[in-house]
């Protein structure tokens, strides 16, 4: 081998080293400051008083290491945030906060297009977008779906998302009406009980049942 060929190759050995030590490093600050924030958010007040400092810890997290896990709870973070403005009968102010969620929340995607939950939490963002309007609602609701696609057997995520459907019955088409049907007729086989488990988490969170019970009749449950 010529000189020539020898320091070719000792430099090209040197970048993808050189490339190597900078992506680990990465990898650690990113975590790192991610690991921070958990520790902060356990020693949290409020969201509301302590958000600038959980999103900016967060944030460094994601500018070192842009991991879907990390956009992921960005996005959870914001929304929390938003929520607590509507639950201060301020919901105008929650849509700044809602774009932000939704920003992080479609990185993640991105990132991880397998994984359900930023589906599921990006849904969560068009349902509060203009509340207590349902602007977003088909949205919303399509994006639960996407979630399901991902988890189709997941009773915590399709009974969540069932609830949803429920609330929103009077928004729904008749096709989405007939995959309803169709998810629950699917779990029923694959979690036995699945039905009686869903109806129980309904009453408690609802108490109301008439309207409920007509529904479910109405898909010949």
């Amino acid at each position: 081998m010529t000189k020539g060929g020898a320091g070719w190759k000792k430099g090209f050995l040197f970048i993808i080293c050189l490339a190597s030590l900078v992506a680990s490093t990465c990898s650690y600050l990113g975590y790192y400051h991610f690991n921070l924030y958990e520790s902060e958010k356990r020693s949290m007040r409020s969201v509301e008083r302590d958000f600038e400092k959980l999103q900016g810890t967060l944030q460094k997290a994601v500018s070192w290491y842009p991991s879907p896990e990390f956009y992921l709870e960005l996005g959870r973070l914001r929304l929390l945030r938003a929520m607590g403005e509507i639950e201060f009968g301020q919901p105008e102010e929650s849509e700044f906060y809602l774009n932000q969620a939704s920003e992080a929340l479609k990185r993640a995607v991105y990132l991880r297009p397998v994984d359900y939950a930023a589906f599921w939490e990006l849904s969560k963002a068009y349902f509060l977008m203009n509340y207590p309007l349902p602007i977003y609602a088909d949205k919303g609701r399509q994006l639960c779906w996407e979630a399901i696609k991902r988890a189709p057997h997941d009773e915590f995520l399709v009974s969540n998302a069932l609830v949803v459907f429920f609330e929103q019955w009077l928004l729904l088409s008749e096709e989405e009406k007939t995959n309803i049907e169709q998810k629950i007729k699917d779990m029923e086989v694959g979690n036995p009980g699945f039905l009686e488990r869903f109806k129980r988490k309904w009453r408690i969170g609802h108490g109301e049942e008439t309207e409920f019970t007509l529904r479910l009749k109405e898909l010949g449950f």
